[in-house]
């Protein structure tokens, strides 16, 4: 099927509309078995009856504005007239036959407008009809909106996510009434299958792909204090519980289910606050600003009915709404058992044995190997793993240069062979220098370590914001010799220009560590750039609707066909006019949708995964991509591909293609395409494409590279430093106040961007802050890795077709744990404010993957030791 064919089909594959409480994974596949395990499959078996039902709802009792659906919404118990009779299927009424009878406690495995409380018990000839619980429903199965049609009374419907399925314990007594018995406790319940998905162990596979010695050293370097911060944080929970009952409860995690908190939308990782009674949950940084008295945002007016003073939902009790009292909410956990603690200790055990700097501060990270044969043993083993990374697994190397890298590591063999013999602490390395001899490239790596001072207080704990580092080429050639590169931004910014040179990842690191962007250049030369093509995308998806935008003033252009957008690429004379009669600057509004790339363009997707720069990085099962280590169960973060298909506006300085703002995680942004319009004079475009360029900051070398005639830049970048975002915020919200606006204390000028920093707010931000950001020339073929956190705006030179890849690296870890705790603080209507990343649990299974191999590996090792001790 082509990509045109696929994009004509309908989309069976979209996600769900989820409620605030869980998100479902919109490729998470339901198996066709008669024992529904999930909560979504009782509801998707219903959803066509469901449509219909709901929609006959709406229109005969005039419930379709949102005036009457948020009138619904805080009713608090439905009436038995319009409470839906909801059958069991034969499975389910087997099931609960036997519960019936047998009197024994079990699991809720319905939702809760399906629980039955039967006086009497059912008849064999009769399917059991739900009645009046006294179970109580969670806020979710109240807000059930469907008719009592006798040909329709199974309607299910499909967007209740039941807050208590597989959470809550029930049991019929001896009369066939159904009763609560509890939840379930995190110590008793998880079997051994639970605890594998949180525990290292013997046995199960780590998720990630292939990750060695080294590279588990490198991740616990950069992540593993971040995890010990999150450890500490989650004891803190013991001591901010207020229910004087001492009970946790275990919320088994669910596969495909993304539990978040009702107030701030952020992924609930393992401790948190469960209402008994509706299942509202609140998260430990909520829960923590009440107590403080600290409000999360501000109340808006339409929010204030059914949230109280602190933006948390009422509970939807029977007796009528009230507030949630802290002193009632009973603290749940997620992770099985003392498996969080158990990974804890084990983090800073390995750590020390394996000899990798620690500076989060904890008794812990003070303990010794007191084992000198040990010591000597352990170092033995990384000196070995060193040789290995001559060879580069993950880059495309050549024939020659593999035959080189194995040349290389037969003469280190050697060497390390000969130190061993006469106790010469020998570390193989690529350069020998008086600072680089004697040297593991891991602990060197982090020299920095002994100087503190770019530790920053911020709200989730320290951020590491090393000093930036600039380079000359003599000392960065010293580094890597033989790899093709060069230094602009006087020698902050390194660009690559061999995009598959097996040694591009010693430099890159030199300089990503330090929060500084990194630019590669010939990409393109592992492109198939035909698919690229505005013709191929207008002749693929010409006649396909989607939405504009109009960069001149920010208007949307809604549900235009797609072949205006393109056929403007080449064509000024076909570009849509606005009011005054003028050629509309147009860009392409979130096309195609972020989690359906695959799907729409499949064969640009698979060449787009062929032709990523530093792959170990970039790629879903790159080794220092450490979002790779989320097991499968739960739902993936969506990072991307997307594209970003926009006219160019260098004629209009001030003017961006996309305003200033900062991501959450990690990106490459590749240049597929840039084009000038063939029916008009293009010397005034190149001339103002100049101008820009020379405005922009740009150094030397940038603009001769620019006015070389074999090179047509593309976009103008401007990276700024993520540790400069605070001034940046700070100067923005001067001039907001020096133009007579008001501040919003929900929002952020940074994260709102509303902002294109032209030359003037620039030149003010270097003068009265002495901030400054990289200004980028990103031409065809050119990929940009911009850090997390980093704030970035773009304006596109001529007509540009970019496609980015997001990814988390341990490097700017830190940032993203911190960016979560920002984002939270936005308003519910904020683009940004969602959680989508789930940072905790990736720092979790990266920290549990990376301790789980060099355990084995020390294993391994000393049983072969053994071995060969018995033989002898």
């Amino acid at each position: 099927m082509s990509e045109n064919e696929l994009a004509a089909a309908p989309a069976a594959n979209t996600a769900v509309t989820a409620t605030r409480k869980r998100t479902i994974s919109p490729s998470s596949s339901l198996s066709l078995r008669s024992d529904p395990k999930s909560i979504i499959e009782i509801h998707i078996s219903n959803e066509n009856n469901t449509k219909k039902a709901c929609l006959e709802t709406e229109s005969e009792n005039g419930n379709g504005s949102p005036e009457a659906k948020q009138k619904q919404d805080q009713e608090q118990e439905p009436s038995s007239s319009s409470q839906a009779a909801a059958l069991l299927t034969d499975e389910e009424e087997l099931r609960h036959k036997e519960f019936r009878e047998s009197c024994s406690i079990f699991l809720q495995d319905l939702p809760c407008f399906k629980l039955q409380q039967e006086q009497h018990p059912p008849t064999e000839d009769t399917k059991t009809v739900v009645s009046e619980a006294e179970v109580p429903k969670c806020r979710e199965c109240r807000k059930r909106h469907v008719t009592l049609s006798a040909s329709e009374s199974d309607a299910i419907s499909n967007d209740v996510y039941c807050r208590f399925y597989e959470f809550r314990r029930l049991q019929y007594n001896d009369k066939g009434e159904l009763s609560v018995a509890g939840f379930p406790n995190p110590y008793i319940e998880p079997t051994k299958e639970d605890y594998s998905i949180w525990q290292p162990d013997g046995t199960t596979a780590p998720t990630s792909g292939f990750m060695d010695i080294q590279v588990c050293r490198y991740i616990l370097l950069h992540a593993g204090d971040q995890f010990c911060y999150l450890w500490r944080q989650e004891a803190e929970a013991l001591k901010l519980h207020e229910n004087p009952d001492g009970t946790i409860a275990w919320k088994k995690a669910v596969k495909g289910i993304r539990e978040i908190c009702d107030v701030c939308d952020t992924t609930l990782f393992n401790y948190h606050w469960t209402c008994r009674k509706c299942g509202f949950g609140v998260c430990l940084d909520c829960f923590k600003d009440r107590k403080e008295g600290q409000r999360l945002r501000r109340v808006e007016t339409a929010l204030q009915k059914g949230c109280d003073e602190y933006h948390w939902g009422l509970c939807t009790d029977p007796n009528g709404p009230q507030q949630h009292a802290m002193t009632e909410l009973m603290l749940t956990q997620i992770i099985a058992g003392d498996a969080l603690n158990v990974l804890g200790r084990l983090l800073h055990e390995v750590r020390t044995l394996w000899q990798v700097p620690q500076v989060c501060g904890c008794l812990l990270s003070k303990q010794e190997v007191k084992d000198p044969q040990l010591n000597a043993f352990i170092q033995d083993m990384i000196k070995e793993s060193q040789l290995k990374q001559h060879t580069s697994f993950s880059s495309l190397a050549s024939e020659q240069k593999l035959h080189q890298q194995q040349r290389l590591e037969q003469l280190h063999s050697k060497k390390l062979e000969f130190a061993r013999e006469r106790g010469i602490d020998y570390v193989p390395g690529r350069v020998w220098t008086k600072e680089t001899l004697g040297k593991d490239p891991i602990t060197s790596a982090f020299d920095n370590f002994k100087h503190i001072n770019f530790l920053r207080k911020g709200l989730a704990g320290l951020r590491r914001f090393l000093p930036p580092r600039a380079m000359t080429l003599a000392h960065s050639t010293q580094l890597a010799p033989g790899v093709p590169h060069e230094w602009l931004c006087d020698g902050k910014l390194l660009r690559l220009t061999d995009a598959m040179h097996p040694d591009n990842r010693v430099l890159y690191q030199e300089v990503w560590k330090c929060g500084q962007p990194v630019m590669i250049s010939e990409v393109a030369r592992s492109l198939n750039l035909d698919l690229w093509h505005p013709e191929a995308f207008c002749r693929d998806f010409g006649d396909k609707p989607n939405d504009l935008i109009n960069c001149l003033n920010g208007n949307l252009v809604p549900n235009q066909p797609m072949r205006h957008f393109w056929e403007g690429f080449q064509c000024m004379n076909k570009r849509l006019l606005d009011a005054n009669g003028k050629p509309m600057l147009l860009k392409l509004k979130d096309w195609p949708p972020g989690d359906d790339f695959a799907e729409i363009l499949p064969t640009r997707f698979a060449d787009l995964m062929q032709g990523l720069p530093m792959p170990e990085y970039t790629l879903r099962t790159g080794n220092l991509n450490i979002a790779s280590c989320l097991p499968k169960m739960f739902v993936p973060p969506d990072l991307g591909p997307k594209m970003y298909n926009a006219y160019g506006s260098a004629l209009h300085p001030d003017k961006g293609t996309t305003n200033l703002h900062l991501d959450i995680s990690d990106a490459v942004n590749i240049m597929v395409y840039v084009g000038i319009p063939q029916d008009e004079d293009s010397k005034p475009q190149l001339a103002a494409t100049q101008r820009a360029i020379a405005l922009g900051g740009c150094d030397y070398i940038t603009r001769a590279r620019c006015q070389s005639p074999d090179v047509l830049p593309g976009a103008l970048w401007h990276i700024f430093p993520a540790r400069d975002a605070d001034k940046i915020r700070d100067l923005l919200n001067r001039v907001t106040l020096e133009k007579g606006f008001r501040l919003e204390p929900d929002h952020d000028p940074i994260h709102d961007q509303n902002w294109y920093l032209d030359d003037k707010l620039r030149a003010r931000l270097f003068k009265e802050y002495g901030v400054e950001g990289h200004p980028i020339v990103q031409c065809l073929g050119d990929a940009v890795f911009i850090p997390a956190g980093a704030p970035h705006q773009v304006q596109n030179l001529h007509n540009c077709i970019k496609v980015a890849e997001d990814f988390v690296s341990p490097e700017n870890i830190t940032h993203c744990y911190h960016l979560t705790h920002e984002f939270r603080r936005l308003s519910h209507s904020h683009t940004n404010h969602e959680d989508k990343l789930q940072i905790k649990n990736i720092i979790y299974h990266a920290i549990k993957d990376c301790c789980t191999i060099l355990t084995r590996a020390l294993d391994e090792r000393l049983d072969v030791e053994m071995a060969k001790l018995k033989g002898d």
